[in-house]
């Protein structure tokens, strides 16, 4: 009973989170009443390029706000002022030396390496996507991984990240909300173990505790653990998110191929269907933000201490920003002109707190798509989407692609 009584609250929850995805889907680019943002529950929701713009770039006025999620640690994602800037400070550096121009080829390597010895399967290359990219953030800093263990604890942070999103939207009770806390608070605990463990991740932990001395109860291994899910997943996200259109499409994939082939420096395709996905399926869906002081934006009246939402998706398909924003098109005008507003596409957000391993970010989704690409052919039984939301915006696991190699 007690496993039956498991199996229906993970139903539950990953069809509420999934559903919280389609409705912001659903609704995207469409006012509410008197062209106002519109609301999800009770919660207001906005998609106006021009208004997410403001609320981004003023985090003094719209703050981070995680709610339960925060159980699981605090770092530069869930944090404001100057615990943020701290916070920054400590890994800021680290990404933008792992994303200089001489480490394109180490990293087109890795990926190149890791999907070499994959299986022609969905699953198999997915987790040569997650040993690649777990490599080289690891690298980053001068570290070494053990792959199965930091795999398996990569799983289970997912698994506690979507529990814990899951009780910001739908109450739990006493005892659900202690095993939730408790269960992120272990895995917490075995990272930090792991870490501990190897004398390099160990000084290098001591280092991130040095930079941080100011910060009051600050915990090198929480910032450490949500820096590598944030980078790792929502990179590999991107990767999957490709490889699944892609398998939609036989021609683009073909086009694509050709142009990885012919060894030219730019590769306006690539970027294209790159840049399409982050548009269609951003990493990150929505955000959430806890308004600071009592103001006005987008015709609605804010309250001090009232949550937003920040829909990414919304943004990304306003009808006023993009030609037919619902269609992918892998051949986008405005990617291969370069003429979008850049308001209206923010997968790495934008402003003071914009995500600092975007340039890494991109350097890696782009030389996983290359290696992809040269090494299989993706076809789809149909074009049905599904998602798997928790936290980051996944393929379901069930999607209908099928692989093989060239």
């Amino acid at each position: 009973m007690a496993v039956e009584a498991l199996m229906d609250n993970q139903a539950q929850i990953e069809s509420v989170l999934n559903n919280l995805v389609y409705a912001l889907f659903a609704q995207s680019g469409q006012a509410g009443a008197n062209g106002k943002a519109r609301d999800l529950g009770n919660v207001i929701v906005f998609d106006n390029p021009e208004a997410v713009d403001v609320i981004v770039k003023t985090p003094e006025l719209f703050r981070k706000n995680f709610s339960l999620i925060s159980a699981l640690g605090f770092s530069r994602f869930n944090t404001n002022d100057e615990d943020w800037s701290v916070r920054r400070a400590i890994t800021q550096d680290i990404y933008l030396a792992a994303a200089r121009p001489a480490q394109q080829h180490p990293v087109a390597e890795i990926y190149a390496t890791s999907l070499s010895g994959s299986e022609a399967t969905l699953p198999a290359i997915q987790q040569a996507l997650f040993l690649a990219s777990m490599t080289i953030f690891y690298r980053a800093f001068g570290l070494v991984p053990d792959m199965a263990a930091t795999l398996l604890l990569l799983d289970r942070v997912r698994d506690v990240l979507r529990r814990l999103q899951f009780y910001s939207w739908v109450s739990p009770t006493t005892a659900e909300r202690a095993n939730a806390i408790k269960d992120a608070r272990a895995v917490i605990a075995d990272f930090g173990s792991q870490l501990m463990a190897d004398p390099r991740a160990a000084a290098e932990m001591d280092r991130f505790k040095s930079e941080a001395r100011d910060v009051e109860g600050f915990s090198p291994v929480e910032e450490f653990v949500m820096n590598f899910f944030a980078g790792v997943e929502t990179t590999v996200t991107t990767v999957l998110w490709v490889i699944d259109r892609l398998g939609a499409n036989q021609q683009v994939q073909e086009r694509i191929h050709a142009e990885i082939l012919s060894g030219e420096a730019l590769t306006p395709y690539t970027d294209c269907i790159i840049n399409e996905t982050m548009r269609y399926f951003p990493p990150i869906p929505f955000l959430t933000r806890e308004v600071g002081a009592d103001t006005v934006i987008d015709g609605r009246d804010l309250l001090a201490g009232q949550l937003i939402m920040v829909s990414i998706i919304g943004v990304h398909q306003h009808p006023a920003f993009w030609e037919n924003p619902r269609t992918f098109d892998a051949s986008r005008r405005e990617f291969i002109e370069n003429s979008f507003d850049r308001r209206a596409f923010i997968p790495f957000l934008t402003g003071p707190r914009m995500c600092g391993g975007a340039r890494l970010g991109r350097l890696e989704v782009k030389e996983a798509v290359i290696a992809v690409v040269r090494q299989f052919v993706f076809s789809r039984a149909d074009d049905v989407i599904r998602f798997d939301y928790a936290l980051a915006l996944r393929p379901a696991g069930g999607a209908s692609v099928s692989v093989s190699h060239r």
